[in-house]
């Protein structure tokens, strides 16, 4: 029994350890750009994780209806704005400094919903600065 307890614990640490390498390896391979870069040439970003500071405006906190809590709001920087995704309830407010990691797409779509000039930070962060 004590063995068997030893390995769970074992196979949970081990688990989290690689789930931590792999997020902090994303995280790292993070190309730093503001949201103006971004919107300035969309297509030399979508499809890359990208790390952009900035304010917050119109922060919303939703439940899927399979009853998922989910965080959207608008980052905005130079004078620009993009919307951000990530799972969860975060804590912040609006005029809120950031630092978002996330995986830019100039167009999302999912299932009848299209999205523009989204950074989707669920295998991301978001950082209160």
């Amino acid at each position: 029994m004590r063995t068997l307890k030893f390995k769970i614990f074992l196979s949970v640490t081990f688990s989290l350890l690689c789930l931590l390498i792999i997020t902090s390896t994303a995280n790292a391979q993070a190309i730093k750009v503001t949201v103006g870069d971004i919107l300035s040439n969309p297509d030399q970003y979508d499809g890359k994780m990208v790390q952009v500071e900035a304010k917050v405006l119109a922060p919303q906190f939703k439940t899927s209806k399979k009853g998922n809590p989910f965080t959207i709001f608008k980052l905005e920087g130079d004078g620009k704005i993009l919307s951000v995704f990530i799972y969860g309830t975060l804590s912040i407010n609006v005029g809120d400094s950031v630092r978002v990691i996330g995986r830019y797409q100039k167009v999302k779509k999912m299932g009848a919903y299209t999205f523009y000039d989204e950074i989707d930070a669920s295998r991301g962060s978001v950082e209160q600065l």
